[in-house]
């Protein structure tokens, strides 16, 4: 039996929760004001004048009524922390899991052949040093009464060296190698269908310009056919599907590389610092990420 997400400590539970709201969050306001941009430029394509509202032009007020919405979300998104909350949360969250899994294993600087009580304080001390690197809008807790050393962690620290090895490679290296390798085709896939859209659209463009030069088309749609554009290249920008992707396929590879290397250690040592090496690789992607997000 391996470690579970439920079995992880409390502020993980708490870094994880908040950071996937916060993405939710973040992203919905991106789309939003992404989606208020287009409809604006839309309507900037027609004139529509209705009786019922005088000689005012019905284009023009959604047209100006979507800027505002897109305007608030600007607003909404300089103000609001949800971004950071999201990163920070990330970033607190791994750096918690990889703290649990060195205890529950046995690895540096969590030593089985140490006193269990001096070790509990050091992670607990370890905790507790994670929480003074971010907002503590990133980590409200989920519940009460979670514990940072659940019970799993101690049962499986108290293992042979066997048992620890095997619940580690399954529910760790296995783990993350499998999600890298699925996250990477998914925004590898997503980063084709999004740059071949953009393309498609770039074409069209052109195609309505000469058009519209030759005086077959009457309708402007080049300034929508650039708002399109541009809301695609800002979309794949925010979601960073290229970078991801070519990360998380050298991560996968990394792990898969350090999975072989497994039977090779047979003694609490050995093992001690290839659980440092295999999640010193897991934490390097999860350092990049932030700093990604950080420098944009």
């Amino acid at each position: 039996m391996t470690l579970q997400e439920h079995d992880l400590p409390a502020l993980y539970q708490a870094a994880d929760r908040n950071s996937l709201e916060a993405q939710q969050e973040f992203l919905k306001r991106t789309r939003t004001g992404l989606i208020a941009l287009l409809v604006a430029a839309a309507a900037g394509a027609f004139t529509l004048r209705v009786e019922a509202i005088g000689t005012a032009d019905l284009m023009g007020i959604i047209a100006a009524v979507a800027f505002s919405v897109a305007l608030l979300m600007r607003i909404y998104l300089l103000k609001d922390r949800s971004e950071r909350i999201w990163y920070d949360g990330r970033a607190v969250a791994e750096s918690a899991k990889t703290l649990a899994w060195r205890y529950s294993v046995g690895a540096e600087p969590f030593g089985v052949d140490r006193d269990a009580e001096k070790v509990g304080e050091e992670f607990t001390e370890h905790i507790r040093e994670l929480l003074t690197d971010v907002n503590a809008a990133s980590l409200v807790p989920q519940t009460s009464g979670r514990q940072q050393i659940t019970p799993r962690m101690h049962e499986l620290r108290t293992g042979s060296l066997n048992e620890r090895k095997e619940a580690y490679r399954i529910g760790r290296i296995e783990d993350q190698r499998d999600w890298y390798s699925r996250n990477a085709k998914w925004n590898s896939d997503h980063a084709q269908y999004w740059n071949l859209a953009l393309l498609l659209i770039e074409i069209l463009g052109v195609v309505a310009a000469i058009l519209k030069a030759a005086g077959v088309l009457q309708i402007d749609l080049l300034g929508f056919a650039g708002a399109l554009v541009a809301a695609g290249a800002s979309w794949l920008q925010t979601k960073q599907h290229t970078s991801l992707a070519e990360a998380y396929s050298v991560a996968a590879h990394e792990l898969s590389a350090i999975n072989d290397l497994m039977p090779l250690h047979t003694t609490e040592e050995s093992w001690s610092r290839f659980v440092n090496e295999a999640e010193e690789a897991i934490s390097r992607e999860h350092t990049l990420w932030r700093a990604s997000r950080t420098s944009r």
